[in-house]
């Protein structure tokens, strides 16, 4: 049988300040220091803000084949086993699998080096005009598994109906393996799936299913044995499809209404951890809000994993922001996109609250090379899952020729707020409908007006404390939000909105950007960065439980 070690907890440590992970001599690494996975070193007061590699080690008493999971590392780095690299990590915020032989039971050294550099370079995993901070360090959990000779690598669940409760099995094994049998928790007897060259697939149907809502998050399990091994998933039945413009869970026809959310605190960087997600999206259902975008990459499983139990719906999107067309162009960062959004969607296939798959946030997609780059994404995508529909989120609006590519055409817009170059002298708050108009207008043209369409992103920054009224105040945010979320409920052409966003979260703190970003921050929290609301925050909710007409 299986045994599964978590690895989570404190490891040796050292922080080599203005190193990259490849020009590091391990053998004179001495780790001075502890430190606490996951963690991000510079989230930490000593690091705050330097740039280097942070080098983990720890020791695991394991042997023979294993799979090691790092959820979510920094920007690059390398895994050494014993003292061989037995891989890179060039994915951040991506989960890396490592299936090998850690050699013969005892004990046995485990090195994660991960740093938080940013190149410019068209090829470059994280830019840096990004605008998030790129920590660095283990950001999510670790686990280290010892398999036997024979083992199940993989299982998914697709709902495909709610009225039978018929899903489509998947499994992935060892080449040795003939056969699988599968349990679920409401089973009397085990069905059996034949596995050929390690891959299998049965449709069947879930006795005694009940089904997966926002009102009703209700979860089954499902068991995979064979052999000496077994493993057991979660999922849920649910539909999600689009259909005449419209976004439908179970059939019923949704108006998503939520916020855009990073994972980001100034004591954590982007490792938080559980107990602080759990807050922040107890904040978000007691609101009222029923959708959460994950921007800008994969969220952790522990965010998803709540979201299940509690009915939130999820955008789930990969790694990137504001990519231009040379780098759209490029073949290696193509590969790299490709290669991290399949990953994304392999991870989190299972999870009943990811609705929709997205990327690239505000890319040129109003260029050929956005074009090639979106279809290959959209492809990738729909190859490992073609139940749930994709977006991205696209800030070229009318200039955009890549919303044929997508089932849900989602746009970011700020008006109110970055339109403040303008020809007319109307307030800013003034503008906010009739944008929204605006973008309805061109989403009802015949190509589109089947397509669902969301605000992907549309808000003000605001300083907690300040109440002058104007711009940057805690009243304009709040105008500026109910204005908004107020026209989307009553909308029959949008199918909802995710404001931005959630909380205030660190970005870069450039000479060229303070204007736009005092304090190294992106304001447009509705919650600071210590979860402290501001009067947008009521507001919205008093929107959507009617108390504002």
């Amino acid at each position: 049988m299986r045994k599964i070690h978590n690895l989570n907890g404190v490891w040796d440590f050292e922080f080599l300040f203005k190193k990259n992970w490849n020009e590091v001599d391990f053998s004179t690494v001495s780790y001075p220091e502890k430190i606490s996975v996951p963690g991000c070193f510079d989230a930490v007061a000593k690091y705050e803000n330097k740039r280097g590699t942070g080098i983990y080690r720890t020791f695991v008493d394991c042997g023979n084949t294993v799979k090691l999971e790092l959820e979510a590392t920094g920007i690059r780095g390398e895994v050494r086993w014993d003292g061989k690299q037995i891989a890179l990590l060039n994915q951040p915020y991506t989960p890396q699998t490592l299936i090998f032989n850690a050699g013969s039971p005892g004990k046995h050294e485990l090195v994660v080096a991960t740093d938080n550099f940013v190149f410019s370079g068209d090829d470059s995993v994280f830019s840096p005009f990004y605008d998030f901070y790129p920590f660095g360090g283990i950001y999510r959990n670790v686990t280290l598994t010892e398999l036997p000779e024979q083992f199940i690598d993989r299982v998914e669940v697709l709902p495909q109906n709610t009225e039978t409760g018929e899903v489509l099995v998947r499994v992935e094994t060892s080449k040795e393996i003939a056969s699988v049998d599968f349990l679920f928790d409401t089973s009397k007897a085990p069905l059996s799936c034949s596995v050929k060259d390690g891959k299998g697939e049965l449709r069947c149907c879930v006795p005694d299913f009940k089904i997966w809502s926002t009102e009703t998050p209700f979860l089954h399990t499902l068991k995979a044995m064979t052999g000496d091994d077994e493993l057991t998933v979660t999922f849920g039945i649910r539909t999600i499809e689009c259909k005449e413009g419209k976004i439908l869970l179970n059939g019923k026809a949704l108006k998503l209404i939520g916020w855009n959310r990073h994972e980001s605190h100034p004591a954590f960087g982007a490792a938080v951890p559980e107990f602080l997600t759990y807050t922040d999206l107890q904040l978000i259902k007691e609101q009222g809000s029923n959708f959460i975008r994950g921007c800008h990459y994969k969220q952790s499983k522990n965010m998803l994993d709540l979201c299940d139990r509690m009915g939130l719906l999820v955008w789930e999107e990969s790694l990137g922001w504001g990519n231009r067309e040379a780098q759209l162009a490029n073949e290696n960062f193509r590969k790299f996109q490709c290669e991290q959004t399949a990953a994304m969607v392999r991870s989190s296939i299972n999870h009943p609250c990811v609705i929709m798959w997205g990327f690239l946030n505000e890319c040129a997609s109003d260029t050929q090379a956005g074009h090639e780059c979106i279809e290959q994404l959209c492809k990738t995508i729909r190859a490992l899952d073609p139940s749930r529909p994709i977006t991205f989120a696209s800030n070229r609006q009318q200039a955009d020729i890549c919303l044929d590519l997508v089932d849900i055409i989602s746009i970011n817009t700020y008006p109110g707020w970055y339109d403040y170059l303008h020809d007319d002298e109307s307030e800013g708050l003034e503008r906010i409908v009739p944008k929204i108009k605006e973008l309805e207008e061109f989403v009802s043209k015949p190509e589109y007006i089947n397509k669902p369409f969301i605000v992907a992103e549309l808000g003000a920054a605001a300083i907690i404390g300040d109440h002058s009224g104007v711009q940057w105040s805690e009243e304009y945010q709040a105008d500026l939000l109910e204005i908004a979320v107020k026209y989307i409920l009553e909308s029959p052409r949008a199918s909802g909105i995710a404001l931005w966003q959630f909380c205030n979260a660190k970005t870069y703190n450039r000479i060229f950007a303070v204007i736009d970003r005092p304090r190294g921050y992106n304001n447009k929290g509705a919650v600071d960065e210590f979860r402290r609301p501001k009067l947008g925050w009521k507001r919205v909710a008093d929107v959507l439980k009617g108390n504002v007409k």
